[in-house]
């Protein structure tokens, strides 16, 4: 993934909206607030009287989304959830994942990401964790990744590969391939595909454009934050992704448009996944959520 050191002055997002595709801003973030005093027991101290979801004994390898949101998720005191990092005897990654920024309140006042953005924030996230492997996933958003505190590993994979990631049928934006180790007798065209890498430490941006493919994967204790902006993915991007991957795709789409939407049957939730993409269409067209 290409680096970019850039003078404090330059704008983040007018950097990032030079380059046509990912780019880490070295160091960038390092003399900002949040990379000085934000660190797991910063949280603990601040917002340890607060209950939030958590994602406990995460699997050890291969794509997580083959789990479940029930066999993992639990709510824990943040304090709690701190305390449980730092138990050498635990087995397993544990994550706050995907926290809404604002559900801490004052937090935003500790940076000035908005700023940065060549276009108004849709959604900051928080994310705090040991051990962890988010999956190979796309966004529908650009993302500006901040990484606080700990390294993260990051592996990402461009669009043009939409047809050797495999993705979920029910779930089109999430893949059944673990990049770290890809077993090749299930998922033999996944060998095609160019995945770049990168190593995250404290300080450094990373921003990839929407429909990217990423997975990031920290072995310790760490703290990012993750800012998507921008316009969404056009549907039309969608659709030529699915219809990359095979015809299988539209198959589990059309049976969950009819199954999980129309005859509103329950549907387990894979695990940092949304709800069936054939629901999440059903419920777009005729119920506008």
């Amino acid at each position: 993934i290409p680096c970019t050191n850039t003078a404090e002055e330059h704008p983040v997002g007018k950097t990032c909206d030079e380059l046509a595709g990912p780019c880490i801003l070295k160091g960038k973030a390092r003399d900002w607030s949040v990379v000085k005093t934000w660190n797991p027991f910063f949280f603990k101290d601040r917002y340890g009287h607060i209950e939030v979801p958590v994602s406990m004994n995460l699997p050890e390898e291969g794509a997580p989304y083959f789990s479940t949101e029930s066999q993992h998720r639990k709510k824990l005191s943040l304090a709690d959830f701190i305390d449980h990092l730092y138990r050498p005897e635990n087995i397993g990654g544990s994550y706050l994942d995907q926290c809404d920024i604002a559900q801490l309140e004052g937090l935003e006042a500790d940076f000035d990401l908005y700023k940065q953005l060549p276009s108004t924030a849709r959604f900051t996230s928080l994310w705090i964790g040991d051990k962890t492997r988010s999956g190979l996933h796309y966004d529908n958003m650009d993302n500006m990744y901040i990484q606080v505190y700990g390294n993260k590993k990051v592996y990402l994979i461009a669009p043009q590969d939409n047809d050797k990631v495999y993705p979920f049928g029910d779930c089109i934006s999430k893949s059944k391939v673990d990049p770290e180790n890809p077993d090749l007798s299930k998922f033999p065209k996944f060998s095609q595909a160019t995945v770049y890498y990168a190593h995250l430490e404290a300080g450094d941006i990373l921003h990839f454009p929407k429909g990217w493919w990423h997975h990031f994967v920290s072995t310790s204790q760490s703290i990012s934050i993750s800012c998507w902006y921008g316009n969404s993915l056009p549907i039309a991007d969608q659709i030529s992704g699915v219809n990359a991957a095979g015809y299988f795709l539209w198959l589990s789409i059309i049976r969950d448009f009819f199954w999980h939407g129309l005859l509103d049957r329950p549907y387990t939730q894979r695990l940092f996944s949304s709800p069936p993409t054939g629901k999440i269409l059903f419920d777009l067209l005729f119920r506008k959520i």
